[in-house]
């Protein structure tokens, strides 16, 4: 018996699977390249602030802003998260309205010892024991401001989401204040703090948002796209808030998906309000850029990574498509195509592999390359592809360079496969997940990840009263028993 049959069926298999693999990733670096054709052809940039515009934003009348918090289990981290901000933040005209369980003992002590020392902050018991969903817990910190509404004879002019783990710019609500004046729905960026260069998983969320935070968002603003919230720093007017709410059976958020920030900024456009990414940064003394941006620590280790973006990939792509199928015009179409590409590009991934373990088994057996790799057909595309490849790492390393630094640039090259690969287990495991459910008719269950604060950030000699906060890095993660999944 010979092995010819056999590897002349192999090899046109492997032919058949890298054309399709090459061909499809072109495809997908068109699409990636449209959006930097249209950034650089329409001048669009991060707003840099001048000193007049600053002042300007401290002289605006204020605006009053209720910032809502969901918590369970954050009794590491929600006394340091509210002293510093309360310490740093440049803005009078806001409360701080923090939503805890009855069952949350630990929490709701801490949150009540935060009401007592400052009359910026306020809590919200939850009508229910946690934990319950974070949607349903934003819902009822909504409903409880209305209630404090009536109760105090005052009204919000906006509804701010954040994070017990979120470290506030110190201008971020005076140039939301201004975004408001005539938009409905403002979102503002996120980035992480520096991480450690060995904490790869960790560097790739600062990687991805720099990028998307300082390009894609403005490319889908200008274009007219709905902005879907990131979940933090996304304000919200009165306006829209109640609308949503009477539209919802008095719920200000969707209770049956797994990222119900990002259905916000959708319904916003579809509804009629106004929308703006508001990108602004200032130059510090050192010639630094400083982005009035949301901070905090994403997971660094992969198991809680890809939990995360598990319950990211569920709520956009498959939850996203039953909730809000691909409504909107065509530029909103396509912006839903791009959020829920995740799972071809985890599928490429997957395919890019193949034909790579494809190649060296054919290489072992026949000690000779196939013909159709030296073919046009072939080598074009898959020049294309790898000329690609390093463009976006040097795209995505100068927009870490602006956010971040020279150290962190100069790492992308080696965090990007790690992003893959933590993306395409996410998708795996979101795949999983969307499958049993279509089976059983369960709803996903619903991840929490523990969370921690920079070294010094809210300590009492921390922060003076209005400065830029330049923490140092993240304490080590301890197993938490807390970080579990947990049921809807």
């Amino acid at each position: 018996m010979t092995f010819e049959p056999i590897l002349s069926d192999f090899n046109g298999l492997f032919a058949a699977l890298a054309i399709l693999v090459v061909y499809a990733g072109l495809l997908m670096a068109a699409d990636d390249l449209w959006i930097d054709v249209y950034f650089f052809t329409t001048r669009l940039s991060p707003r840099r602030l001048t000193k007049e515009d600053k002042k300007r934003l401290r002289l605006l009348p204020q605006k009053r802003i209720g910032i809502m918090i969901a918590n369970w289990h954050e009794e590491d981290v929600l006394e340091q998260m509210i002293s510093g901000n309360v310490a740093s933040v440049d803005y009078l005209n806001y409360t701080f309205f923090l939503g805890v369980y009855p069952n949350d003992d630990k929490t709701l002590a801490i949150a009540r010892q935060l009401e007592a020392r400052y009359r910026e902050v306020k809590v919200i018991v939850n009508s229910r024991p946690g934990p319950t969903t974070k949607g349903q817990m934003l819902n009822e910190v909504a409903r409880g401001i209305l209630a404090y509404e009536s109760e105090q004879n005052l009204k919000y002019d906006l509804f701010l989401m954040h994070d017990s783990e979120d470290v506030l710019h110190p201008l971020s609500l005076s140039l939301i204040n201004d975004a408001a004046e005539t938009h409905d729905f403002v979102q503002i960026p996120i980035f992480s703090f520096d991480v450690k260069p060995s904490k790869l998983v960790g560097g790739t969320y600062l990687d991805e948002f720099s990028e998307s935070h300082t390009k894609d968002l403005l490319v889908r603003e200008h274009m007219g796209a709905a902005i879907p919230s990131a979940g933090v720093g996304t304000a919200l007017s009165r306006n829209f808030v109640l609308s949503n709410m009477s539209r919802q059976n008095s719920d200000l958020l969707r209770e049956d998906t797994l990222t119900e920030d990002y259905d916000l900024g959708l319904n916003a456009k579809a509804n009629g309000f106004k929308s703006t990414f508001a990108c602004a940064y200032d130059v510090d003394p050192e010639g630094r850029w400083d982005f009035i941006a949301t901070r905090e620590f994403f997971p660094d280790r992969l198991s809680t990574a890809v939990r995360q973006k598990t319950r990211w990939t569920l709520g956009i792509v498959f939850q996203g498509r039953k909730n809000l199928g691909w409504s909107g015009d065509w530029v909103d179409k396509y912006f839903l195509f791009r959020d829920r590409r995740g799972p071809i590009n985890a599928f490429l991934i997957v395919l890019n592999a193949l034909v790579f373990i494809s190649f060296l088994a054919s290489s072992l057996f026949t000690r000779e390359m196939p013909e159709f790799l030296s073919s046009a057909l072939f080598v074009v595309p898959a020049t294309l592809n790898f000329v690609n490849m390093i463009y976006r790492a040097f795209r995505r390393a100068k927009a870490v360079r602006r956010v971040n630094g020279w150290t962190h640039a100069l790492l992308v090259p080696l965090r990007w496969p790690v992003g893959n690969f933590v993306n395409t287990l996410a998708v795996a495991k979101a795949v999983q997940s969307h499958l049993r459910t279509l089976r059983t008719g369960l709803a996903p269950k619903w991840d929490k990840t523990a969370h921690v604060m920079p070294e010094g950030f809210g300590r009492p000699t921390a922060i003076p009263a209005v400065a830029r906060v330049r923490p140092g890095p993240a304490p080590e993660r301890t197993p938490d028993p807390r970080d579990i999944e947990v049921n809807r």
